[in-house]
């Protein structure tokens, strides 16, 4: 259950008529919570483990962020037992919200049945709320203009998460689409301790420092007639060491990961018509990419028109069974 903390997570507050006599203790309490209000405390709220999706806020750096949470029809269980709920935190792209990747990847019915948590973050604004996006690295945007700490930001919401909720702090997973992917690329270089696995759709590396402190298992979706973010985009990264002579022409992010995982091998598979899988194998963290033959830069499997080759892989789905097989050790 969630229970009333001291602002971890703030809803808005209910509007209260105004009465035409108040105690002189009521007007003393008012007086010192506009105080506190003022030096950015928020009031605690009380919020019941309610299956459905709401919006939350949190305090983070100098920022009041916000986000989405999912909660499912029901617990987890194990051996008849509740137990603790594993999550999901899904990234945006740039210019969009949480409510935008929510119905772009539907992890929502994907969260019901498997029964974990899907937190929807959304990305700092640039001058008038425009330019939603996040503070990857060495690019790009609003966001890295301002040094807006995302990485703080993803800190907070799995802190806040961790507390509100009951939560399986081995099972906390990170997935981004477009500039999302490039914010979780950096989430796996930098929280690699505390995040269990990552997918990446779309994206590629800006953090010219990335260096997980522990091996983490990555899969990645990708079309090589993507426009937006190239098949082949360049990686801000670079590791000593060689990858497999067969991920040769593979986009140069996952090159960078299956080198400093130490991957030996690769094998390329085809999946459906226009889908191949790269599986690494004798990696120190298991990795998969999906290349989507004709894709372009979408959430593969969100409603797809006609013989579109992205509705030949459900993104979603293949990202949770991955990582359900991946829980921190």
């Amino acid at each position: 259950m969630f229970l009333e903390r001291r602002a971890h997570f703030t809803t808005p507050r209910p509007h209260v008529p105004r009465r035409r006599r108040r105690p002189l203790w009521a007007l003393a309490v008012v007086l010192l919570l506009v105080t506190c209000l003022g030096r950015g405390v928020e009031p605690p709220a009380t919020v019941v483990e309610t299956p459905g999706t709401r919006s939350y806020r949190l305090e983070s750096g100098n920022l009041t962020r916000t986000f989405l949470l999912h909660i499912p029809p029901s617990r987890p269980r194990r051996f008849g037992l509740a137990t603790s709920y594993p999550v999901v935190i899904v990234l945006h792209g740039s210019g969009a919200n949480g409510a935008t990747i929510r119905r772009m990847s539907g992890m929502d019915s994907i969260a019901d049945r498997a029964r974990f948590l899907v937190a929807y973050p959304d990305a700092s604004t640039g001058t008038l709320g425009l330019g939603a996006d996040w503070n990857a690295g060495e690019c790009c945007g609003a966001a890295h203009d301002a040094n807006v700490d995302d990485v703080a930001f993803m800190r907070a919401l799995v802190r806040a998460l961790e507390r509100e909720m009951p939560v399986d702090r081995r099972r906390i997973y990170v997935a981004g689409f477009s500039d999302g992917a490039r914010m979780t690329y950096h989430v796996a270089c930098a929280l690699g301790a505390q995040v269990a696995a990552v997918a990446v759709v779309s994206g590629s590396i800006v953090d010219a420092g990335c260096a997980p402190k522990r091996p983490v298992p990555l899969i990645a979706f990708h079309g090589t007639d993507d426009d937006e973010v190239p098949y082949r985009d360049s990686s801000y990264s670079t590791a000593s060491g060689r990858a497999p002579a067969a991920a040769a022409g593979l986009p140069p992010s996952i090159v960078f990961w299956a080198t400093i995982d130490h991957c030996r091998t690769a094998r390329t598979t085809h999946f459906a018509p226009h889908v191949q899988v790269t599986k690494f194998a004798g990696c120190e963290a298991d990795l998969l990419l999906y290349t989507i033959d004709g894709g372009t830069h979408e959430w593969p499997g969100a409603a797809p028109e006609g013989d579109d080759p992205m509705g030949e892989v459900d993104a979603s789905r293949q990202a949770w069974r991955f990582f359900l097989g991946h829980p921190l050790p």
